[in-house]
Parts: C-alpha cells; structure tokens; sequence
C-alpha cells in the first residue's frame, strides 16, 4: 500500500479556535475509510499526515479529494501545502 505525506496550514481566514489537532481529526472522519491515516507532525498552525492508500489508488485522486474536503465550510481557513 502507498503512503503519502501531506502536510495542511491554517491561513488567515481560520476561526480562532481552529486547533490543528482538532482539524486533523475532523479531516480523518471525512476521508475515504479505506486510508489509514497517521499524525506525523502538529505546529500551533500546522498538521503533516501519512496517509496509506491502498493499492491502485491514484496520488492525484487523494490529492482531489483532499482538496475537495479542504474546500468545505468545515475547514475554511485550512488548506492543503503545495
């Protein structure tokens, strides 16, 4: 199974009360239930996720999809490094 690491950070549009923790957590129940999903790393304005996909699915695909759920009123405020 392939792992990827992405990484996420709050910008400047983020409630407050955005932890990276809380978000990282709320990021992993809207992901597909298949990945497995690991914190790597948290700062007070970031998180780094290994996420293990499984086989045949595409990096661009989770790519999109984690875009896709950035993009939710959820997480306004967060995005995906590039």
């Amino acid at each position: 199974m392939p792992t990827l690491t992405i990484s996420i950070s709050m910008t400047d549009d983020a409630p407050t009360s955005a932890a990276p923790e809380t978000t990282a957590v709320r990021l992993v129940s809207c992901l597909p239930e298949a990945w497995r999903v690991v914190p790597v790393s948290m700062t007070a304005r970031s998180a780094t996720l290994s996420l293990t996909i499984p086989d045949g699915t595409q990096p661009p695909a989770v790519l999109e999809t984690l875009d896709a759920t950035l993009s939710t009123a959820l997480f306004t405020g967060w995005t995906r490094n590039r």
